[in-house]
C-alpha cells in the first residue's frame, strides 16, 4: 500500500510540473544554476526523489516507522523541489552553486577533505553523487537531503529511545522545525554535520538505556564524522561526554575505558582545531578570540556591539550576549528582507519557549544523566560559536541547526517533566496512603 501510495504522489508532482505555468516559474528560479538546461535538470530531480523514496521505504524498520518516514521524505521534497527555489533564486553566490560545479572535477576531494577541509567533502561526496545519481543539481540536492533525513531520523530514534514509546509527534516536530527543514536539505556541510552529531545523540541515548557498550563506538563515530567535517565539533561533542562518562559510569574498570578514548580524542582534535583556526597555541584567551573572529569582519550580516573585547574581563562580559545571539538572533527586524524576517520570527518563537523552559528547571532535573549531558553541549556549543555568531548573522542561522534538535529536546524534557513529576508524586501518595491505612509501611 506505501509503495502505490508512494507512486502516486510522484505521478501527481510529475503531471503538476507539466502545468504550463509550471516551467516558466522553474526556469525562472533557476537562473543561478550553472546547468544549459533547467528543466532537464529539475526533471531528473523529480525522478531522483521517487527513487530516493523506495530506498526509504526499503530501510528495515518497523511499519508504523515506515509511514511517517514516507510521508516526511515527501515533505523533504517538497521543501527541496519548490519551497526553496525562491532562496536559490534571490542569492547568485551560494556555495551550493560551486560545489556542484566542482563535484564534476571527480572524487579526489573526499580524501583530501578528510585532512584539509569540510569543502573538499561536500565536493567529494557531490562527485559521488553524480558516479551513481544523474548530472543534475536539483537531484544532488536531494541526496544531501536525505543525509539530513536519516539524521533527522537518528534525532527521533533518539528520543523514542529516552521515551521507551513510538511517539509520530516527536518524529513532526524535528521534521517540520524551519531552520531544520530547510538548512538539512541544502548541497553543503549542514546535512553532514547534522547527521554525524545525530549520530552522536543516538550513540549517547542508546548507550544510557541499554547499557550495551557497542554503542560507544557509534558515539566515537559521530564525534569523528563530525569533526572531518568541522574539526571544532569534535572537542564539542567530547567534552560533555567527557562529563557523562565520568558520572554515569560506576565500574572503575569501564569508567577507566571510556575516559581514555574521550581523553585522547581532545589531546588529539585540539591542537587540529587551533591549527584549523589559525590560532597561535601560546596566545591568550583575548587573542585567540580576535584571530578567530577576524575572518568575519566582512559579513554583510554583521551584529555591532557597544565595544570590542580588549581584555579578559570584556570577555567574560560579552560572552552571555554573543552567547545569546549564537541561539536567538536574528530577531525581527535584524536582517531586512524576507528571510531575515522568517528567521527573526522563528528565533522569537524559541527565545519564548526556551524562557518558558528554563523557569521550569529545578535542582531534580539535574538528578539525570543525560539532562547534565545535553545542558553542557548546549553550553559548549554556545560558547564555540558566540565568538563568530554576532560576526555574521546570516551563517548564525545557519549554523544554529547543529544544536536546534538538542535544544527542542531539552524544551519539551522541561514542559513535560514537572507535569510527570507532580503525577508521580500525587501516584507514590496515594499509594503510601492506602498503605498505610493497611498497616503496611514503606520502606
Amino acid at each position: 500500500m506505501m509503495f502505490v501510495v508512494a507512486l502516486t504522489a510522484c505521478l501527481g508532482i510529475a503531471y503538476l510540473i507539466s502545468e504550463p505555468a509550471l516551467p516558466g516559474f522553474i526556469e525562472d528560479s533557476g537562473i543561478n544554476i550553472p546547468t544549459n538546461d533547467i528543466l532537464h535538470d529539475y526533471g531528473d530531480g523529480i525522478v531522483w526523489a521517487c527513487v530516493l523514496l523506495i530506498f526509504v521505504l526499503a530501510w528495515p524498520v518497523r511499519r508504523e516507522h515506515k509511514k511517517i518516514l514516507a510521508a516526511g521524505w515527501l515533505v523533504k521534497c517538497l521543501v527541496a523541489l519548490v519551497l526553496m527555489l525562491p532562496y536559490e533564486q534571490r542569492y547568485w553566490g551560494l556555495d551550493c552553486w560551486a560545489y556542484f560545479q566542482r563535484a564534476h572535477v571527480g572524487t579526489g576531494g573526499l580524501l583530501a577533505g578528510l585532512a584539509n577541509s569540510g569543502s573538499n567533502i561536500v565536493t567529494g561526496l557531490g562527485a559521488l553523487h553524480l558516479q551513481i545519481g544523474p548530472d543534475s543539481y536539483h537531484a544532488m540536492k536531494l541526496s544531501f537531503a536525505m543525509v539530513g533525513f536519516i539524521a533527522i531520523y537518528l534525532f527521533y530514534r533518539a528520543a523514542e529511545i529516552l521515551l521507551g514509546r513510538h511517539s509520530p509527534v516527536v518524529f513532526w516536530v524535528i521534521l517540520l522545525y524551519p531552520s531544520v527543514l530547510f538548512w538539512s536539505s541544502i548541497v553543503g556541510k549542514d546535512p553532514l554535520i547534522l547527521a554525524a552529531i545525530g549520530l552522536n545523540v543516538w550513540g549517547v541515548a542508546s548507550l544510557s538505556v541499554s547499557r550495551k557498550k557497542i554503542y560507544f563506538f557509534a558515539i566515537l563515530a559521530g564525534v569523528g564524522a563530525a569533526s572531518v567535517v568541522r574539526i571544532w565539533m569534535g572537542p564539542i561533542l567530547l567534552l560533555p561526554c567527557l562529563l557523562l562518562a565520568g558520572s554515569h559510569i560506576k565500574h572503575t574498570g569501564w569508567k577507566i575505558a571510556a575516559l581514555l578514548p574521550i581523553g585522547l580524542g581532545l589531546v588529539f582534535l585540539i591542537p587540529l582545531t587551533f591549527d584549523r583556526l589559525q590560532v597561535d597555541r601560546a596566545a591568550d584567551l583575548v587573542e585567540a578570540t580576535r584571530t578567530v573572529t577576524a575572518g568575519w569582519d566582512r559579513a554583510n550580516s554583521t551584529f555591532r556591539l557597544d565595544s570590542e573585547v580588549q581584555s579578559t574581563w570584556d570577555l567574560l562580559l560579552f560572552t552571555p550576549q554573543t552567547v545569546f545571539i549564537a541561539y536567538f538572533r536574528p530577531l525581527p527586524g535584524d536582517i531586512p528582507n524576507l528571510f531575515g524576517w522568517l528567521a527573526g520570527f522563528e528565533n522569537l518563537g524559541l527565545l519564548a519557549l526556551s524562557a518558558m523552559a528554563l523557569l521550569r528547571i529545578r535542582l531534580r532535573h539535574f538528578r539525570s544523566h543525560l539532562f547534565v549531558w545535553a545542558f553542557a553541549l548546549l553550553g559548549t556549543w554556545g560558547l564555540a560559536y558566540s565568538v563568530i555568531a554576532y560576526k555574521d548573522l546570516g551563517a548564525a542561522v545557519r549554523y544554529k541547526l547543529q544544536i536546534i534538535p538538542i535544544l527542542l529536546g531539552v524544551i519539551g524534557y522541561l514542559y513535560r517533566q514537572p507535569w510527570s513529576l507532580r503525577r508521580t508524586a500525587r501516584v507514590a501518595g496515594a499509594v503510601k496512603a492506602q498503605q498505610g491505612h493497611a498497616g503496611l509501611t514503606l520502606s
